[in-house]
């Protein structure tokens, strides 16, 4: 049987870039987005990647972010309002067609 461990809060972000978003830029976010955790401790893990699905289903979502809190009250009263999430979030604006965000408990 699985050792049970604390239940943590999964943040999961997808993006769709416009068509005329660069290389350069996509890259650019991707890179800020990564430097995030450097910035904000209550980060408790972060992982990304592309989409690899073999099935067509993605509709052109194609970079996926997976962000681990310990609560609630981390991610809403602490990364959300933080000054380089708002400064991130403001940059991608030109170059983002869609997000989708999911959060959940991890069981």
């Amino acid at each position: 049987m699985k050792k049970q461990n604390k239940n943590l809060l999964r943040h999961i972000v997808i993006f769709k870039f416009n068509d005329d978003a660069s290389e350069t830029d996509v890259q650019k976010l991707n890179n800020n987005f990564n430097e995030l955790p450097e910035h904000i401790s209550v980060i408790k893990d972060f992982e990304w990647g592309l989409n690899d699905s073999p099935e067509n289903f993605h509709q052109d979502f194609t970079h996926c972010y997976m962000i681990t809190f310990n609560s609630k009250k981390d991610r809403d009263s602490i990364y959300t309002p933080h000054p380089k999430h708002q400064e991130f979030v403001a940059s991608l604006q030109p170059h983002l067609e869609k997000v989708f965000v999911v959060d959940y408990w991890a069981k």
